[in-house]
């Protein structure tokens, strides 16, 4: 016991590989939200705060953005030991609010039905019966409606937002 306390205080919490009790890392994964208003600010979106926007848009409302139509950036963050280590995936939406500054959801429901549904459109479609002359796009342009790609250095930000290098104000 005194040993294992000797190697744990004075290796950093790692003990002699020769031992076979080397600390195993916990790698999980976190999801960060950031609105980018329209002058490029960047603010950090609580999942719950973003989640009582969807559930109950009248009481969750967002003032600064009334009658705005504005940029989302999702991150999913790999952590290692509850710290940010990389960025897995990014998904760029945009985010419609009314004049009172709730979120219209059933704007960003259907952008995100019109993405699944391309997605899953070339599993779904059956050869056979399909017709070329007719092309449904109607999905396509309610999806591409609801995306937007950022600029290099707009991306940059982000980036470091997400890994807890750049502090951003929170809504």
């Amino acid at each position: 016991m005194l040993f294992g306390f000797l190697a744990s205080s004075s290796l950093g919490g790692r003990f002699p590989s020769s031992l076979g009790r080397e600390r195993k890392r916990a790698v999980t994964y976190s999801t960060r939200i950031f609105v980018v208003g329209q002058d490029d600010t960047l603010y950090r979106l609580g999942r719950a705060k973003f989640s009582g926007m969807l559930d109950d848009p009248e009481r969750q409302r967002v003032p600064r953005f009334a009658g705005q139509r504005v940029r989302m950036a999702e991150a999913i963050v790999e952590l290692r030991d509850r710290m940010p280590c990389a960025v897995v995936r990014f998904v760029y939406e945009m985010l419609r609010f009314d004049a009172q500054g709730r979120l219209d959801r059933r704007a960003l429901v259907r952008q995100n039905a019109a993405r699944a549904e391309l997605f899953m459109s070339p599993v779904l479609v059956d050869p056979t019966t399909s017709d070329d002359a007719v092309v449904d796009a109607s999905s396509r342009f309610i999806a591409q409606g609801g995306r937007w790609q950022p600029s290099p250095s707009l991306a940059r930000r982000i980036h470091r937002a997400a890994l807890g290098d750049l502090s951003c104000k929170r809504l």
